[in-house]
């Protein structure tokens, strides 16, 4: 028997969105941890981590559902999808009202690992490696303290931790360079929770008018097979 026509629309409608929400995942993902972990927020780091992975398995079900055309977990989804919005609005909520204290913490964090560093102990070593700069202002920050001994750079203030060729040398400093990277990977996270939001909330429409059409076609199918029964 032919399936009701309307299901293919919304079946394809929802393995789009899936799709676009796994691809605004993998930026909320891995920009909230920079940004949570630079600022050495660990629950922050968990937070983002949870729902992440969260967003993720709700849209491979959302794939599955409509690859599987099921009606039953179409509702399985939905109640999901739910669940997972009211984790994003709260996270999202969380998140807009630290923003600037974040980016504060990091910036303090910068100036108290420059200001830890030794001639044998590279402190700002995970800052250098991570965002490709150097000390506070630029390569001169430790150039310039040679009446303490300390006139060579460090590795990290290489690439490939190769300080030979100069054109290896980040000459950015690390008080502009990765203050302003982490604040774009901040707005990347914000932008792309309120973008998986809306995903969500269309992934919401789509499966359940895909589900409504599945059980019209069920039941269509069982009156048409249904036996006539014919009176005397």
């Amino acid at each position: 028997m032919e399936k009701s026509f309307s299901i293919s629309p919304w079946k394809y409608a929802l393995f789009a969105t899936c799709i676009l929400i796994v691809g605004c995942n993998i930026f909320f993902f891995s920009c909230g941890v920079v940004t949570w972990g630079s600022a050495s927020s660990v629950y922050g780091s968990y937070a983002v981590a949870l729902c992440g992975i969260s967003v993720f398995a709700a849209a491979f079900l959302g794939v599955y559902v409509a690859l599987k055309e099921s009606y039953k977990y179409s509702i399985y989804y939905l109640l999901t999808t739910i669940l997972v919005m009211g984790l994003l609005t709260t996270y999202f909520l969380t998140f807009s009202s630290t923003k600037d204290q974040l980016m504060t913490q990091f910036e303090e964090r910068i100036q108290s690992l420059f200001d830890a560093k030794t001639h044998h102990l590279d402190t700002m070593q995970p800052i250098h490696s991570l965002f490709r700069c150097c000390g506070l202002q630029g390569p001169q920050d430790y150039l310039s303290e040679q009446n303490e001994g300390q006139g060579a750079l460090p590795a990290s203030c290489c690439y490939s931790f190769d300080c030979t060729n100069p054109s290896h040398v980040f000459q950015e400093g690390c008080s502009t360079k990765a203050t302003g990277n982490l604040k774009l990977q901040a707005e990347i996270n914000y932008y792309a929770c309120v973008a998986i939001f809306c995903l969500e909330f269309l992934g919401l429409l789509t499966a359940f008018f895909m589900g409504k059409a599945r059980k019209h076609a069920k039941t269509k199918i069982k009156d048409d097979e249904s036996p006539i029964n014919n009176d005397d």
